[in-house]
Order: structure tokens, then C-alpha cells, then sequence
């Protein structure tokens, strides 16, 4: 037999493990439980729906940490209770490595700022945060950008917004709302329906028409399932009648700034080189009318061609004929730009 300084092998091994065994060297003894805390939290709901994903709680010890070798039954309740609901589903469930999942939690009425606790026996128990319960679609109101000025083809400052509630004021997220122009020849993007954000709002982007009035563009939205439509009033300024399209807007710049105008039948335009010496021409655009008397030639500053006016409505499309071609859109990244007289 072999052995170790003298001893038997067997009796040396009995002597190492003894060792490590107070030397502490095995494993420490588990964490102690000492609460219960929320792990994945309620959200908003719809009323008689699950709670989606599903709620989650789990035994931690004073540290915060899992204490994974709980099976602790932990039982779910309502905690505030605005709708004066009945919480439905398993609501007590054993842990499972110190986590109970409870995946069929229902309420049956609709409110804001519920909460759920959670407890288990001998632990401190916990408290969710808020969450809504919310009901069908039955109410839509203005939230923002009713009451707005703009000038005539252009949109309104603010976006407007509607809020849409069901019957007890709880907002309601992925409601289909729909924005329609009915009067002052605008128009609003998009025109498919929009849906609620979790929070119950949605907006539409409104362009104004072309006729100058006070009050006299209107823009309806209403909500599926809602009876009563909302409806916001814009009023549309007159457009400038005489603008300034800079050519270039500093050295070496390859742009017209502002790139789309828009003015009145009889107004006017004045196009003024600001490129330093970078040359630019305005020439009229492939199909689109003609841009009163439009110099030929090539200039760079200083160069000021106009006041040119425009007798007839029409959209005049232009471009600088070094820098872009006579077929390139109005859109940036193109030396390109567009008059619209109405």
C-alpha cells in the first residue's frame, strides 16, 4: 500500500478532506429569507385580460439578493384599488427557485393606479407599482393644437392631438383614431387611422390650405367605437407677397435657401447670390412653367436678379443648371427649388 509521510493513503485522504473542511474551503450555508419583492412588475391592461407578461415575485434575503432555494407559497392581492375590481386568476403560487410566476391575473373593472402587494408567511411583504386597467374606447378629447395660425400652405405649429378614454376616464392605448380635413381644402398625414400610445394619445400632421380666412380650415378626428368626433380650427394667414430665395448661403454652398416659396398670385421673388465665388444659374425646371424673365448666364456674387412677379397661379420649379439637372426633385441634396403661386 502506499502512503503519505508515513501514513496510509487512505488515512492521509481522510486527514485533506478534514482539512479543507475547517478551513472552510466547502460551500457556505444558504441565504436567509427575508422578504419578497416584484421582479417583473403589472402593466397596463385591458379589463378581464391577463396581466401580459406575466407578473413575477421573488424570495430575497436582506441584501436584495434571490434566495433560490425557497418554495415558499406567495399569495398576490389588490393593493389600491381605484375601480373597486376583483383580482382573478391563481393567486397563490409555490416558488420555484425562489420565484412564483402567476400568469392568469385578471381585473374586472376598469381604473387608473391600481396596485398589487404581495406577501408570504414570515416575510416582509411588497408592494407593485401602478398600473391601469383599462375598458373599451368610449370617450375623445382635444389634448393639443386646436386654435392655431399658420400661413397658407404650410402646417400648423403643433400637432393635433386627441386623448381617447373609456367610460371611466382610464386612457386607451391602440385605439384606432382617424383624422380628416373638412374644411379649407388642407390635408393631414397620415390618412390611414393611427394608433392610441400607451398613454391613449395620437396625432396628425395638418397642412393648411390655400385660401387666407380666419377659423376657416377644420380638421375632424374621431376614435372606432367612439359615437362623438372632435373637431380643431385653424386659421391661415396670408403668404408673404414679395420673398428672397438666396443663391448659396456662403461660400462654396450648393443650395437655395429658402428651397420652397410660396406667394400670392401678383407677388413677387428675388433671387441674391450668396456664394462667393462659386457660380450659380437659375434656370426653370423640365415641365415646369416659365419663370419670368430668368437670366441667362452664369454669375456668382454679387448678383441680384427680381423682383421678378407672378401673375398666374402654378407651381414653378427651378434649378441651378451647374449643380444639378433640369429633371432633379425639390427635396434636399439637390440644388433644386419651387415657387408656388396661389
Amino acid at each position: 500500500m502506499r502512503t503519505f509521510e508515513g501514513r496510509p493513503a487512505a488515512a492521509s485522504m481522510l486527514l485533506l478532506i478534514g482539512g479543507l473542511v475547517a478551513g472552510g474551503g466547502g460551500p457556505g450555508p444558504s441565504p436567509t429569507p427575508t422578504k419578497v419583492a416584484f421582479t417583473a412588475e403589472p402593466i397596463n391592461t385591458a379589463v378581464g385580460a391577463a396581466i401580459t407578461p406575466a407578473v413575477k415575485v421573488t424570495v430575497q434575503d436582506a441584501s436584495g439578493n434571490p434566495v433560490t432555494s425557497s418554495t415558499a407559497p406567495i399569495t398576490i392581492a389588490i393593493g389600491n384599488n381605484p375601480g373597486g375590481a376583483t383580482l382573478g386568476g391563481t393567486t397563490t403560487q409555490n416558488s420555484a427557485t425562489g420565484v412564483a410566476t402567476f400568469s392568469d391575473l385578471t381585473l374586472d373593472n376598469s381604473g387608473a393606479a391600481y396596485t398589487l402587494s404581495a406577501s408570504s408567511s414570515g416575510l416582509t411583504s411588497a408592494t407593485s407599482g401602478a398600473f391601469n386597467v383599462f375598458g373599451a374606447a368610449a370617450l375623445i378629447a382635444k389634448n393639443a393644437g386646436d386654435n392655431q395660425t399658420a400661413e397658407v400652405g404650410t402646417a400648423v405649429p403643433i400637432d393635433p392631438q386627441v386623448l381617447v378614454t373609456d367610460a371611466n376616464g382610464v386612457p386607451v392605448p391602440q385605439a384606432p383614431v382617424t383624422f380628416q380635413v373638412t374644411a379649407g381644402g388642407g390635408t393631414v398625414i397620415p390618412v390611414t387611422p393611427v394608433s392610441t400610445s400607451s398613454l391613449g394619445l395620437a396625432s396628425g400632421h395638418w397642412t393648411l390650405g390655400s385660401q387666407a380666412g380666419t377659423n376657416n380650415n377644420t380638421l375632424q378626428a374621431s376614435a372606432g367605437g367612439v359615437v362623438a368626433p372632435v373637431t380643431f380650427t385653424a386659421s391661415a394667414t396670408p403668404a408673404p407677397s414679395g420673398v428672397t430665395v438666396q443663391v448659396g448661403n456662403g461660400p462654396g454652398a450648393l443650395v437655395f435657401v429658402p428651397q420652397s416659396v410660396t406667394i400670392p398670385v401678383g407677388g413677387t421673388v428675388t433671387w441674391v447670390w450668396n456664394s462667393g465665388s462659386t457660380s450659380h444659374t437659375v434656370s426653370t425646371s423640365q415641365g415646369s412653367p416659365t419663370i419670368p424673365g430668368t437670366p441667362s448666364g452664369v454669375h456668382s456674387t454679387p448678383f441680384t436678379f427680381g423682383p421678378v412677379q407672378f401673375n398666374a397661379a402654378g407651381t414653378y420649379t427651378f434649378y441651378c443648371s451647374i449643380h444639378a439637372t433640369a429633371t432633379d426633385p425639390v427635396s434636399p441634396g439637390f440644388m433644386t427649388g419651387q415657387i408656388t403661386v396661389q
